[in-house]
């Protein structure tokens, strides 16, 4: 089955079972329910996820990520899917498990077999792959070029982190292939020629070379990388219908050149590029972005996700901006949870004909599962932060610091009762840790070992303290858009969590007409539950009474859950902007 057909097939999916007990009798073989696999319910959620994703890519199947698989995509050989892109599938798992392995430990035994089979098969021009026709390049060289750039960063994550000196070599020969390419590719007539129409082998294959060419320059300080990645960012352009992925992968290159260079004028392209993208409309109410840019609008892709996400918490901890770090949270809760399948794979959600995720339902191997695992290093990063002699606890989601001024875990338990608990294990004297409230908290209250604190701020935490944050939230709107007649349509969200309607807890809400069910806001209720997955939210559940479409007469009850849920079941219909009244 094609591509095309696939996705015209998706509408008849079954509805899901929601209890990950049930997915093992109803799934493929290749979709194991692995959340079975993990120890906790709900605590640590965000460690569970990332679990989860490398559990899928350092055992699981459908495909295997064996190291002759990998290396299918260097040979360039027919056969799998994708092996034009060469160097894309190998670069990112080996991106993956280089950053996963610097921020948590974890590796695989094969990473460094496999970085040593890749670089064996360089070309003496410096590219890995099939042939690359540099007089007259097509489609083919482009799908190289992207490939090539995915390895290139990925070597550069294994540099981070074992600093081998044949990996920069390799990583800097492909470096100089990039800046042969550099007077011919880095020109309008290239990007004409290589338009939207070409997606993805579009011009997005060269641009976003610049995330693995500020790597070379950061590692080398060569002036020759940092002068060929200034020069293609300037070539960045948002191009209707274009690949998405590919655009915020050049942007993100140009806040890690800046970070380089101290250049303001890069940081200034993207803080431009982000303003662009948010008044695009093209941002999604789950904090997502499309797989390719309006018109071409049709379904979100994993890839996009984590880029969006990546690039916010990037340029919050650039900048310091607020905004971005709280677009970062809203994608993290929402629009990436509800990317993550049961299996740990990430991928593509259908868009409904507004542009709403509704069913996510095609698990991209060749690509986001992969860049998923990537990214939860870059938001393990950015949950504390240390600065000016105080750490700052910024996400509200587990995690850890270990630094010369405090070492410290938190442990999330904000989907059950709205609290973090974080346990000091070290902390140098005179130490500040001080909490971030975020806009969707209505209170926040923070105590050591039991006993309440004024402010935000713990002052001189010690060894073996124990520090409660309780975060205080309620329903709240989170977007309108216009209805039919006097009606409007809303979205909401319990604190940081997005709610939606489900056809596999509400099949009888979902007749031809449940876009038109009416409903009653102010009747909304908590629904008092216990998690039954590692990813339920069961402080967010709330019962809704509503007026059926094609019965109004007969009010009846929906439950609204967070969309995060949805890694917990088989894929399944949801609806996340309601009709309500003009006056709710």
């Amino acid at each position: 089955m094609d591509r095309r057909s696939f996705i015209a097939g998706a509408t008849t999916l079954p509805l899901a079972t929601r209890a990950a007990s049930a997915l093992a009798p109803f799934a493929p073989a290749t979709q194991v329910d692995r959340v079975a696999q993990i120890p906790s319910v709900t605590a640590e959620p965000i460690m569970n996820r990332y679990r989860l994703t490398m559990e899928r890519v350092l055992h699981g199947t459908g495909p295997s990520y064996t190291p002759g698989f990998l290396l299918e995509d260097i040979h360039g050989n027919p056969g799998r899917r994708f092996t034009e892109f060469s160097g894309d599938v190998s670069g990112r798992w080996i991106g993956a498990i280089s950053a996963a392995a610097l921020a948590y430990g974890q590796s695989s035994p094969e990473l460094d077999g496999v970085v040593r089979r890749t670089i064996a098969l360089q070309h003496p021009e410096g590219y890995f792959g099939k042939t690359f026709h540099f007089d007259s390049p097509g489609d083919s060289d482009l799908a190289l070029l992207w490939g090539n750039g995915r390895l290139l960063i990925g070597l550069m994550e294994y540099y981070r982190l074992k600093k081998d000196p044949e990996v920069l070599a390799s990583a800097m020969k492909l470096g100089d292939f990039l800046i042969r390419l550099g007077p011919s590719f880095n020109s309008k007539e290239m990007a004409n020629e290589f338009d939207a129409a070409h997606f993805a082998s579009s011009y997005i294959c060269w641009t976003q070379q610049t995330e693995g060419l500020a790597a070379l320059y950061a590692a080398t300080k060569d002036n020759r990388y940092r002068d060929l990645c200034a020069a293609i960012s300037g070539r960045i352009q948002r191009r209707p219908a274009d690949h998405v992925h590919g655009h915020l992968c050049s942007l993100r290159g140009t806040v890690d050149l800046y970070n380089a260079t101290g250049d303001k004028a890069h940081l200034q392209r993207v803080e431009a590029a982000w303003q662009d993208i948010v008044q695009s409309g093209d941002v999604l109410v789950t904090g997502g972005v499309p797989e390719a840019w309006s018109p071409r609008k049709r379904r979100t892709e994993g890839c996009a996700e984590c880029d969006w996400l990546r690039l916010n918490l990037s340029l919050w901890r650039t900048t310091g901006d607020a905004k971005y770090l709280e677009m970062a949270e809203h994608t993290l809760f929402n629009e990436l949870s509800m990317n993550q399948f049961a299996s740990g794979d990430f991928g593509h959600a259908m868009l409904t004909d507004a542009g709403f995720p509704s069913i996510v339902y095609v698990r991209a191997w060749w690509c986001c599962t992969l860049h998923g695992l990537r990214t939860f290093p870059d938001v393990h990063r950015n949950v504390f932060r240390s600065g000016d002699g105080e750490v700052f606890y910024d996400l509200p989601i587990d995690g850890h610091i270990e630094s010369a001024e405090l070492s410290a875990s938190a442990t999330s338990r904000l989907a059950v009762d709205g609290t973090i608990r974080i346990q000091i294990k070290h902390a140098s004297a005179g130490r500040k840790l001080t909490l971030r409230k975020p806009s969707w908290a209505k209170d926040l209250r923070v105590s050591v070992n039991g006993r309440a604190v004024e402010g935000l701020t713990v002052v001189a935490p010690k060894a073996g303290d124990i520090l409660t944050a309780k975060y205080s939230m309620t329903l709240h709107h989170a977007g309108s858009a216009p209805g039919r007649h006097t009606a409007i349509q809303r979205a909401f969200k319990y604190g940081p969590w997005l709610l939606g309607a489900s056809s596999s807890d509400n099949p009888g809400y979902f007749n031809e007409l449940y876009a038109d069910n009416t409903l009653l806001v102010e009747t909304a209720k908590p629904v008092a539950e216990r998690a039954t997955s590692r990813f339920d939210v069961p402080i967010a559940a709330t019962a809704v009474t509503f007026l059926p479409a094609e019965f109004p007469g007969q009010p009846s009850r929906v439950v609204l859950r967070t969309v995060a849920e949805q890694t917990a079941s088989l894929p399944t219909q949801w609806q996340i902007m309601f009709t309500v009244k003009a006056e709710a």
